[in-house]
């Protein structure tokens, strides 16, 4: 029992270095990121909402980048990053640490999400024309929640107020985020800063992902409700006299944005709507989502595969040395692996070391195993070739450490 409980630790242990040491590498890249997206917000982008919000997309891939070859084939690479293998790999407050701080910051996210679940389920349900939403007694502004099943929350002083088709706006609104996918890639973000926390920043710019996703939200409204801006922007600021500033949902996902300054500049882009066609936003959409899939496929082809089997033999002595084989195809004839045994040929054995001068009475033979990345595997196998054996032919017997259920979780993860 305690074996196993060993055991266990010692692959939690190596899971927690892999990952600690692929995340922070995707760290630095999301710093990088970052400031390309933010410049191109302000410059190319920054009149062309649904480029300036797709933009964002790259951040998908990041938490993907740990594994690239560049990091150990490129030399400015590796001496960049030397300290963080090492300091993942030596330091146990520095792994575990990451872990800590990851966790943390998911808890606080999922506590948010919670919270506005407990306060979307107390409420009651309403029919607006044949679609569902929940109507709750506080003050708030409208947003739509959920991953599988949405739903559209309205204040039930909104519903007492505006009129049916003023409703049915501020609902088709809701509906657009919905239909976009934006609940979805609001979850991906927070994701995506939990598994990065030690980039402060992604946290900072949530409010900025948020504001591009409303003037998306926005133009799609416009353009499918067949409305003008100019009542589509009375009907916004409508709605915001009618909430009571500083009272709102609970880390509700689409319902912060009462800053002066950003509703300012969210109705100046709202007056300036200008209809566009509709296979020139679905081309941008293909387009965004053939970028993103691309851009998954250059990393994949240019990173490490989740493990290479490790089929080299290799002869330790007993001063724990590696001794050097230069007649490889001599040591693999010598050598025969089964799945439970290890026949060795000690005659053979025997020449090649005569013909290198080699002197061991007894070593390790070392096999099996597999690579995840350079300087992290798990697996393989030992037998140990005693002095004074007279048989041609030795019958070594050795327990797979490779067929044991953790050593092949680790391999698959």
């Amino acid at each position: 029992m305690l074996e196993t409980g060993r055991r266990i630790l010692e692959y939690l242990d190596c899971f927690v270095v892999y990952y600690s040491i692929q995340l922070g590498r995707c760290v630095l890249f999301s710093f990088v990121a970052l400031a390309v997206v933010l410049l191109l917000r302000h410059t190319c982008f920054k009149n062309r909402l649904f480029l300036k919000g797709m933009c964002w997309g790259v951040f998908l891939v990041i938490p993907f980048v740990g594994k690239l070859k560049l990091f150990y084939q490129t030399p400015w690479m590796v001496r960049m990053f030397w300290w963080w293998n090492h300091a993942c790999m030596q330091f146990t407050w520095v792994r575990y640490g990451y872990l800590v701080g990851m966790l943390a910051t998911a808890a606080v996210i999922f506590i948010r999400r919670r919270r506005v679940k407990n306060f979307v389920s107390g409420m009651k349900k309403w029919d607006l024309n044949g679609h569902e939403v929940w109507v709750g007694d506080f003050s708030f502004s409208p947003f739509a929640t959920g991953l599988i099943h949405y739903r559209i929350v309205l204040p039930q002083i909104m519903t007492e107020t505006f009129l049916p088709e003023e409703l049915q706006l501020v609902c088709l609104h809701e509906q657009t985020h919905i239909r976009l996918g934006h609940l979805w890639l609001y979850f991906l973000w927070d994701v995506g800063r939990s598994l990065l926390w030690m980039n402060p920043f992604l946290t900072l710019c949530t409010k900025v992902v948020r504001q591009d996703l409303e003037d998306i939200c926005d133009q799609v409204t416009i353009q499918k409700s067949g409305r003008s801006a100019y009542e589509y922007g009375k009907l916004l600021l409508n709605s915001m006299s009618l909430i009571q500033a500083g009272t709102s949902a609970p880390g509700a996902a689409f319902a912060e944005t009462r800053e002066y300054q950003i509703m300012k500049k969210r109705f100046t882009r709202i007056a300036e709507f200008r209809p566009y066609k509709k296979n020139r936003g679905f081309a941008i959409c293909i387009g965004g989502i053939v970028a993103v899939l691309g851009l998954f496929c250059l990393i994949h082809q240019n990173s490490y595969p989740n493990y290479t089997e490790h089929k080299e033999i290799l002869i330790l002595s007993d001063e724990n040395e590696f001794v050097e084989i230069n007649n490889k195809a001599a040591l693999y004839r010598a050598i025969d692996i089964g799945k439970n045994e290890v026949m060795v040929d000690q005659e053979a054995m025997n020449q090649i070391f005569e013909e290198q001068e080699i002197y061991l009475d007894s070593y390790f033979i070392l096999f099996g195993g597999y690579i995840k990345m350079p300087g992290i595997g798990g697996g393989g196998n030992a037998v140990y070739v005693k002095s004074g054996k007279t048989d041609a032919m030795l019958r070594l017997s050795y327990q797979n450490n490779d067929t044991r259920f953790f050593t092949l979780l680790f391999k698959w993860i």
